[in-house]
């Protein structure tokens, strides 16, 4: 059996090829969406004929009700595709107020078997009579009889069809969404011009979003920690939604004069591209915390949610009704956050203006745990116990204002087992802060943490699961992978694991270096160990080049044992000087095997508050010490002993 042709079509320096849904230009092919290249094929396939904008819509969206405004996107990304407007050429005309042509010549051409109809015509049944008039083949009996019933068989065939279209057309209607949205993507807000450009209040609008819509149960929305990157006002976001694992994406933009704000936003949905819904908002600035409102209520309503009162409550719940402690708000997260700048001036900024938001309004619960963040994270070199202090105060402020606040339940949890060893109090705040946002990553990592430190690996693992279920491209979490591996001696795996994150992010090898230095050392690989720790202090800044230089000169000079000593030298001339980890001294000295030194140091860590002691039940550096009895006694007294 031949096949039909399939038609090719040629304009310009394009060929289109709907069959194989390729479009080249020459020979190199050209980059469509699914949606933008069904509307170029539409549009070439009536071409110098107008088609009305209704008409596309219901061609390229048969099942949807989708806004025309989504046409229009699709119709802007498809011109620039074709390079329109580049020497004066014009592909697609708009007709004011009707609809769009596709202006240029067309040539069309037929591939494949093209006298398929008329050489099947010229076979002949075996033992049909033809007519003495035209030599054709007579009609036989069956052939006259099916003549005479076509007419009230198709009728009936007809009647059918549209039967059951109406079944499924009603049945589409009483449940519109048959496959409801689940993940959501919110993008940073983009400027409406880049002299008004505000980026912490165009990343702080998402995260407001983020912050509200991640209570609610039903749906999982990706965190600013993945989104953050996807600044670019022509980016394709059906694309974008793909890379995010999103069902839903939700863009806008924001302007800020004076004291008036202006945003617009819309909803896409990923799989057919269609806006759910767009709006635009002009309101004073004091009016931001309504307009925030709005956004979320029209969201959960595209997305047809069904929310229970507490879910209702939580999407009206502000934190704050003061617009300037607000923006102060978002100011400390954007630089807590920022990726780029000197890490210690960013975190300072970021605790000066939590601090300023917190005054300006003392009920800002969540001001107060940007400010717990700041000391739980060791934004400085102040000794553990004062920033424990510290942290503690601003988390039971924020506690004592908004006891639902998740954010605050897992800072304390961090806090509890970090400084405080209580195991016990930390695993009830982590369940709380879960409690209350079951689909939030970053508490899933940071539980997964707390199982490891307490040698649950398989619980972390599952911890960690969810987290990269939730975010499964984030290389903070990514990380964590590696690290578990290490910590549970699978080194073999954490080497493959490193590998592969070096080859999907090459620029961000030093994220790994410390952890891929801690395997090759327990491996015995010690050439491997020292290059990457000397890298590891090199690109972090916690070693000069000088000194770089006389560790690797004691490594080639006298072998593993002398670079030992050397760290050792170097970090007790330090300690002299500034604040050093105890923890640290501690693992170098048992590197070495010094034993008694290296109990000393995990004292003095363990009267400091260092947080760092809670890996010492995981830690491979502590291998040659969990003989001793003194490292038994450290364990209970860390309330580490089942």
């Amino acid at each position: 059996m031949l096949s039909p042709a399939r038609h090719l079509y040629k304009f310009g320096p394009f060929h289109l090829d709907p069959a194989e849904r390729k479009l080249t230009r020459g020979s190199e092919p050209v980059a469509l969406t699914p949606k933008c290249f069904d509307l170029l094929v539409v549009l070439v396939e009536n071409a110098n004929h107008l088609l009305e904008k209704e008409k596309l819509l219901t061609i390229l969206w048969p099942d949807h009700f989708v806004e025309e405004s989504n046409l229009s996107f699709n119709i802007s990304t498809l011109r620039k595709a074709l390079g329109e407007g580049e020497g004066g050429q014009q592909y697609i005309e708009t007709v004011p107020k009707k609809g769009f042509r596709f202006v240029r010549q067309v040539e069309e051409q037929l591939v494949g078997d093209t006298d398929f109809e008329s050489n099947r015509d010229k076979i002949e049944p075996a033992g049909q009579e033809r007519s003495v008039a035209t030599g054709s083949p007579l009609p036989s009996t069956a052939t006259l009889l099916w003549q005479r019933l076509r007419l009230p068989f198709t009728a009936l065939a007809v009647g059918l069809i549209g039967f059951f279209s109406y079944q499924l057309w009603t049945r589409r209607a009483d449940t519109p969404n048959e496959k409801p949205l689940r993940t959501i993507a919110v993008l940073p807000f983009k400027p409406l011009s880049a002299e008004s450009r505000n980026e912490s209040l165009e990343m702080g609008m998402a995260e407001t979003l983020i912050n509200k819509l991640s209570g609610i149960k039903e749906i999982v929305v990706r965190p600013m920690s993945v989104t953050r990157k996807y600044t670019n006002p022509q980016q394709d976001l059906a694309q974008v939604g793909h890379e995010l694992h999103a069902e839903a994406v939700l863009d806008g933009s924001i302007q800020k004069v004076g004291d008036r704000v202006r945003v617009t936003v819309r909803l896409v949905n990923v799989e057919n591209e269609a806006t759910s819904w767009s709006e635009q908002f002009d309101a004073d600035f004091t009016d931001i915390f309504r307009v925030q409102d709005s956004i979320s209520e029209r969201v959960t309503q595209a997305l047809t949610l069904r929310l229970s009162p507490e879910d209702r409550a939580r999407l009206k719940l502000h934190q704050t009704e003061d617009p300037e402690a607000y923006q102060l708000y978002l100011q400390g997260n954007y630089f807590f956050s920022k990726p780029t700048g000197d890490r210690s001036d960013n975190f300072r900024k970021s605790l000066e203006n939590h601090q300023r938001a917190a005054e300006r309004d003392p009920k800002f619960a969540a001001a107060y745990v940007g400010i717990a963040e700041y000391y739980i994270s060791a934004g400085d070199n102040r000794p553990p116990l004062e920033r424990s202090a510290q942290a503690k105060a601003a988390i039971l402020k924020s506690l004592a204002l908004d006891d639902s606040l998740p954010e605050a339940h897992n800072a304390l949890a961090e806090l509890k087992y970090q400084y405080e060893f209580d195991w016990l109090g930390a695993e009830a705040e982590f369940r709380r802060a879960l409690d209350f946002e079951p689909n939030n990553a970053y508490f899933h990592v940071a539980y997964s943490w707390y199982q490891m430190c307490l040698g649950r690996f398989d619980q972390a693992q599952a911890e960690l699961d969810k987290a990269l279920e939730l975010e499964p491209d984030s290389l903070r979490f990514n990380k964590t992978q590696g690290i578990l591996f290490l910590f549970r001696r699978q080194y073999d795996k954490a080497f493959r694991h490193y590998d592969k994150m070096r080859q999907v992010e090459p620029n961000l090898i030093h994220r790994n270096q410390w952890s891929m230095s801690v395997a090759y050392e327990q491996m015995g690989l010690h050439p491997q160990a020292v290059e990457e720790f000397l890298e590891d202090g090199r690109t972090r800044g916690y070693l000069t080049p000088a000194e770089i230089q006389a560790l690797s000169k004691a490594f080639k000079t006298s072998g593993w044992q002398s670079f030992v000593l050397a760290r050792i030298d170097l970090l007790e001339r330090k300690v002299k000087q500034e604040y050093v980890s105890p923890t640290t001294l501690a693992g170098v000295h048992a590197l070495a095997g010094e034993k008694d030194p290296a109990f000393a140091w995990l004292e003095k860590a363990l009267e400091t508050g260092d947080p760092w002691l809670s890996l010492i039940k995981i830690q491979p550096a502590y291998d040659t010490l969990r003989s001793d009895s003194r490292f038994t006694g450290l364990l209970q007294r860390m309330n580490l002993m089942p």
